[in-house]
């Protein structure tokens, strides 16, 4: 069941967001990223919101008004039919104060857009604070994680239900449909929104036998097939086949959050080769989860598994083949791909209410992938993995 988000959890994430503008000096921030916009004020509308580093924020909405009204959880809500009134409706509220420093998500902010607001505040300086709202959104509350821990129960249930459809599915992406089907039937959305430019996603990603080794654009260590050179990545129109590695890589989204979760399924027995690398992978997540908690440093956790890798000899095709990605885990909240980075060079020390996806997997060119994906939330006491459906392996009998 959807649940509003109330004016307290807007008003703890505004002043929270607003710290980080005093603290490098900015006035006031211009958002309208959807993800952001929902985030600090409650509505994923056409608008636009002022964060002023103090006071009061304004919701300026081109479409709907009346939808705006109804969802967020802001005081000052106005319509706003030309985007030249914004810069009206700021000097009215208050204005632009200080430095005259004007921040933007410039890291998804189109450039022809950028450019109209600097027409829009001539002799204002125009910065980044897109670092700042990830940031502030990488610690989650415990609303936030209640979301998410919904979402991890919807991708428990769904992938009880994967054994099931196998059985009635002959190729890649007749499993998909079945598992979406199921998916939206529980509530999910059917889409997983990212940040990275040019990476769309749906649901995730399900790949068979050597088309999991298949290298794509992917932003993460997994590739496959795909459809064809429009969308060259994911499941294809290939035949599920008897003893080879099945990867079902589909997020769930629940209330707008996401939990990420990936498994490992077969027609059969898998070879010993695979079969260890997936152990690997269980004992890679389980010493992270383990070893991390508040205060540990996030390059830490991934050296510690780049340690496990070498001594079992698997360092080729870890975390990807042949180009692997520098990072063994990722944040999730209302983005799939949020903060932290669980990889190198990563110096976020971890803290509580962090939601960390981690993902250690093995890509072998010519027989698959295998590996493990679940979503931990950084508690005092150290990570607890909030998905339930077992890491093992799932063999399915062959028909």
């Amino acid at each position: 069941m959807y649940q509003s988000v109330t004016e307290e959890e807007i008003s703890k994430r505004l002043n929270r967001f607003q710290n980080k503008l005093t603290a490098h000096e900015v006035d006031g921030a211009l958002i309208v990223q959807k993800t952001d916009l929902y985030y600090l004020s409650g509505t994923d509308q056409d608008a636009h919101l002022w964060v002023p580093a103090s006071g009061q924020p304004i919701l300026m909405v081109r479409k709907s008004m009346d939808r705006a009204m109804e969802d967020a959880a802001i005081e000052q809500i106005v319509p706003l039919n030309s985007l030249s009134q914004i810069p009206e409706y700021i000097q009215g509220h208050g204005g632009v104060k200080g430095s005259g420093r004007i921040g933007l998500e410039m890291d998804v902010l189109p450039v022809n857009r950028y450019l109209i607001y600097k027409r829009l505040f001539p002799g204002k300086e125009m910065v980044d604070v897109s670092s700042l709202i990830r940031e502030t959104r990488m610690i989650k509350s415990a609303y936030e994680i209640s979301c998410v821990t919904d979402a991890a129960l919807m991708a428990d249930n769904t992938y009880e239900k994967i054994p099931g459809f196998l059985r009635e599915a002959e190729t890649e992406i007749d499993l998909t449909y079945r598992i979406e089907a199921f998916y939206r039937s529980q509530g999910h959305p059917g889409v997983v929104p990212t940040r990275g430019f040019n990476h769309e996603a749906l649901y995730g990603q399900i790949m068979s036998g050597e088309r999991a080794a298949t290298p794509s654009n992917s932003a993460g260590p997994t590739g496959g097939k795909g459809l064809g050179p429009f969308f060259s990545r994911g499941a294809a129109r290939e035949r599920i086949r008897q003893n080879e590695p099945i990867l079902v890589d589909y997020a769930a989204n629940f209330n707008g959050y996401i939990s990420d979760l990936t498994r490992i399924f077969s027609i059969g027995t898998l070879n010993e080769t695979l079969t260890r690398a997936h152990e690997v992978a269980l004992r890679i997540q389980d010493t992270l989860s383990q070893e991390g908690g508040p205060g540990i440093r996030a390059e830490t956790l991934y050296d510690l598994a780049l340690k496990i890798v070498k001594e079992a000899e698997l360092s080729s095709g870890f975390m990807g083949y042949p180009d692997p990605v520098p990072f063994v885990g990722h944040g999730v909240g209302l983005e799939l791909d949020e903060l932290p980075i669980i990889g190198r060079g990563s110096n976020t020390i971890l803290v509580e209410g962090m939601v960390i996806a981690v993902e250690p997997k093995f890509v072998f060119p010519g027989q698959g992938t295998v590996g493990i994906e679940n979503t931990f939330v950084v508690t005092k006491t150290g990570m607890k993995k909030l998905n339930r459906f077992p890491d093992a392996i799932f063999e399915v009998e062959a028909i």
